[in-house]
């Protein structure tokens, strides 16, 4: 009795907790994050992440597009002295440039930036370690590993010593040793690094190390890989064998004569006309490789591949969305691109805040009397990825929304990639050059009497 009534109970419950033999039974266990990905796993992501950006064409783009979109950016300082705004900017511009930025001297400031938004992608996360000496040193995922002399009150999780909360205090960092070793190199304190990765959906305490959106789409990709390698092989013999002749067999007469066979001498270079036997049959072999079939399928991998990088398919392929389709899928994925810009800002701003400091340590800035660090206003504005569509009407669109106060010169110039502070500047100069010639510009006004 009490079986029968567990059974009529569990009849009406979530479908996904009653398998009912129609799936592979869920674990029922849950583990940090980490768990999944621990030691050997997570360089083993990295490591299929990484061939298949370095070997197909497809996830290599795929990387770049969310590059172009998520990874590039300008810097403006908003203080209200000018002054000030102009030093920072050009000491910004000073260290940016690849001997003041980089270790080795060979990336600056944004090809920095973008390369560790790539090492996030591929790889789950990186380490930008912040030296004294105002360079920037970028670790890749595989080198952050447990050192050898962790003591038994530390807790470290796949590198990195944290505390309960899951807050990161040191990283063990590792080094290459020829092509493929690596040995332990130094312990790294938290406060001196940037540890810049996707940390998906769970809190600090459940997931220390990244993991990259990519992960879900490697298994498909790495199938239609493999797939597309054996059917260029297939396609390439079927088009070695371009014709077959058949010949049907001869009627026994009894008699010893031996009939003649022919041998036909073809030479595909140049048109033939074939003077068969009687009897014989010449057929043109069809490739139909790769079928349609197969075609759909591995456009529908490549689609749900994309999504995994919420890129849509119409970035990809042009021809697969109408203009205002394609609009507004373009449209869905800026928004999906605003979250991952966010941890881009706030990477650059840590970078910023560090920068800062330092020049005012080595007197490089002077701020003024009674000016904090925390009273400098700035802004990383996102280089526009927005092509006018038709620059006329979408003008016409802004101006009406700021006269209307739905929207602002700053925000458009923002959204454009622009500062509009700098635009006004560089007007004014332009209408006083002008003026200097002679020349009065058709948005110029005059204020002379």
């Amino acid at each position: 009795m009490n079986r029968a009534i567990s059974r009529v109970k569990s009849a009406f419950t979530y479908d996904a907790l009653t398998p009912k033999g129609r799936r592979k039974a869920v674990s029922r266990t849950i583990t940090r994050e980490d768990n999944h990905t621990r030691g050997s796993k997570h360089r083993a992501l990295q490591a299929n992440a990484g061939d298949l950006v370095r070997n197909m064409a497809v996830c290599a783009w795929a990387v770049r597009r969310h590059l172009d979109y998520v990874a590039n950016f300008s810097f403006n300082t908003r203080t209200p002295r000018p002054e000030v705004n102009a030093q920072i900017e050009r000491l910004m511009t000073e260290d940016s440039r690849p001997e003041r930025f980089d270790v080795a001297g060979k990336f600056g400031r944004e090809k920095m930036f973008r390369i560790a938004e790539a090492r996030r992608v591929v790889d789950g996360d990186t380490l930008l370690v912040q030296m004294n000496d105002g360079r920037t040193q970028g670790i890749q995922a595989d080198l952050i590993k447990d050192p050898a002399d962790k003591q038994l009150d530390e807790e470290w999780i796949n590198g990195v010593r944290v505390t309960g909360t899951g807050r990161a205090m040191e990283f063990g960092i590792h080094k290459r040793e020829g092509y493929i070793g690596t040995v332990e190199h130094r312990r790294i304190k938290a406060a001196n690094a940037i540890h810049y990765g996707f940390f998906g959906d769970r809190y600090a305490a459940d997931q220390v190390r990244g993991v990259s959106p990519l992960t879900a789409a490697l298994d498909p990709l790495r199938d239609l890989k493999d797939a597309i390698t054996l059917a260029q092989a297939r396609s390439k013999v079927a088009q070695l064998f371009a014709m077959a002749i058949s010949r049907d067999a001869p009627e026994d007469h009894g008699d010893d004569d031996e009939t003649e066979d022919p041998n036909y001498a073809l030479d595909l270079n140049d048109p033939m006309l074939l003077n068969l036997q009687p009897g014989d049959k010449a057929e043109f072999l069809e490739s139909r490789t790769p079928s349609t079939e197969f075609q759909a399928f591995s456009v529908l991998v490549i689609q749900l591949a994309l999504k995994a990088l919420d890129i849509p398919y119409s970035l990809f392929d042009g021809s697969a969305s109408t203009f205002y389709g394609g609009r507004a899928e373009w449209l869905h994925y800026v928004a999906a691109c605003k979250d991952k810009r966010c941890d881009q800002l706030e990477m650059r701003r840590q970078f910023t805040v560090w920068k800062l400091r330092q020049w005012i340590r080595d007197g490089r800035l002077v701020l003024p009397r009674g000016w904090m660090v925390g009273d400098i206003d700035f802004d990383w504005i996102p280089t526009s990825t927005n092509a006018w569509w038709d620059k006329g009407k979408e003008t016409k669109g802004h101006v009406a929304a700021i006269g209307a106060g739905l929207d602002t010169p700053q925000r458009v110039c923002a959204e454009l990639g622009m500062v509009y502070q700098d635009n006004i500047d560089a007007i004014a100069e332009a209408a006083e050059y002008a003026k200097s010639k002679g020349i009065v510009l058709p948005y110029a006004t005059t204020t002379d009497a």
